[in-house]
């Protein structure tokens, strides 16, 4: 059996208080989205060079 809903045309209201109130609420002043950092490429390249190598086999064994 396959359930489903119908909706007619004038069944749905809005709260059009509750409407304006959430698009008049402003960002939040910190938040934890990445950002763009131009200096971590430097960064992250620095550290690349900085790392140890990896360890080549012994020859002649």
């Amino acid at each position: 059996m396959m359930l489903s809903q119908t909706i007619r045309p004038g069944e749905i209201t809005l709260d059009h208080h509750a409407l304006g109130v959430a698009m008049a609420e402003p960002e939040a002043p910190c938040s934890d989205a990445p950002v763009y950092a131009p200096e971590a490429a430097g960064l992250l390249l620095l550290l690349l060079l900085l790392s140890p190598k990896e360890p080549k086999e012994p020859k002649g064994l």
